[in-house]
């Protein structure tokens, strides 16, 4: 990795990259006086952005049951879905596994995003013109956050801001201290005492099933089913006095994590961040890094939008591994062993995630 680079203008960048043409390209989320120093302590650090990542390698979907496995490297143990951080058989923590990213997975980190914006305005204040969206190119979205305000932040003060945003130490009993005498719903009160009450509002429609994967225990459910319609009402009518104490503190303990956003809070508190630059190419999957403005998050497609290469000759390709693949709006299923004439972004995203190799005319074929 080239690193500690400095330059005075966008063109001079870009020649820079032209010339040198780096597989991914990264800048740093800090300001500096002399970014091209080597020593860190050399710098001057003036101030960060606050960035956000989000990763659908984080999010529990239903699609990584289909497309990713796991095994753990101590006991063998293997299984499907989304990557425990312990080995339910060994109770060791090394694994290894093979992921995947499908639209889905780009839905839910779209959705996660627009969650995030949502407290960021809201509750923190911040104007759509501090915002800035940028798609990564692979697994999710990062959120930039400028202004003087949050400049100067040290990690502490952005471990509070992510504790604030993941829900990290809520505690409902500290946010509705009146449970014990009748919780009054608010659905338009700032914080989290509203975005609780709006969730819990939206979970008593949920299925059962639904409140099961949410953590909500047996007897909670059967409750909430069995008085569904009554406690709709009530909520309403911004009472909920009919719902027993812990079944209530059990409810608005799932919206917490219903409403919490799962930012890798790593990046945050990282005041000398590297974050993949926007326009560039992702290395993995040749897609764009495109940055977008708040409004324009709804309706962006990546596996759309994202390509960079959209016109040119076939190339040919044979697959090693047949996942699932979608494209340009068009929908591909492969056979292992199979030999296709992709397009250019089709080829280059099969290569990159390691799904195919370049056929050769000799039929020796190399793994790219």
């Amino acid at each position: 990795m080239l690193r500690h680079k400095g330059f005075r203008s966008l063109t001079e960048l870009t020649a820079f990259l032209s010339s040198f043409t780096p597989s991914d390209a990264y800048y740093s989320s800090a300001y500096y006086e002399k970014p091209e120093a080597e020593d860190m302590a050399g710098k001057g650090w003036l101030g960060a952005d606050l960035v956000f990542d989000i990763d659908s390698d984080h999010l529990p979907t239903r699609c990584k049951a289909t497309h990713d496995v796991w095994k753990c490297l101590d006991c063998g143990f293997e299984g499907r879905g989304l990557e425990p951080e312990r080995c339910p058989r060994c109770g060791k923590r090394r694994m290894e596994a093979e992921k995947w990213v499908c639209e889905e997975c780009l839905e839910a980190a779209k959705r996660e995003t627009m969650k995030l914006l949502s407290m960021l305005e809201e509750d923190f204040g911040f104007s759509p013109s501090q915002l800035e969206v940028v798609f990564s190119g692979h697994r999710g979205y990062h959120v930039h956050v400028s202004g003087e305000t949050i400049l100067g932040l040290n990690s502490e003060e952005r471990k509070e801001i992510v504790d604030y945003v993941t829900a990290s130490g809520l505690k409902v009993s500290l946010l509705y201290p009146e449970l014990e005498g009748g919780l009054k719903i608010d659905f338009s009160a700032e914080g989290w005492r509203g975005r609780l009450a709006r969730a819990a509002y939206s979970l008593l429609l949920k299925k059962a099933e639904e409140l099961r994967e949410l953590g909500l225990p047996g007897r909670a459910i059967k409750f909430l089913e069995e008085h569904r319609d009554r406690l709709l009402a009530e909520f309403l009518r911004g009472e909920a006095s009919a719902i027993p104490r812990k079944t209530l503190e059990k409810l608005l303990q799932a919206a917490a994590r219903v409403e919490a956003s799962l930012v890798d809070t790593v990046v945050t508190t990282d005041v000398h961040r590297l974050i993949r630059l926007p326009g560039s190419l992702h290395g993995k999957t040749g897609l764009r890094v495109v940055p977008l403005r708040v409004e324009q998050l709804p309706e962006f497609n990546p596996l759309v939008e994202a390509l960079a290469f959209k016109d040119g000759e076939k190339v040919k390709v044979r697959v090693v591994k047949a996942k699932p693949l979608k494209l340009g709006g068009v929908e591909y299923r492969f056979r292992p062993g199979e030999l296709v004439e992709a397009s250019k972004a089709q080829a280059v995203y099969m290569l990159g995630m390691g799904m195919g190799v370049l056929a050769q005319p000799s039929g020796a074929e190399e793994v790219v």
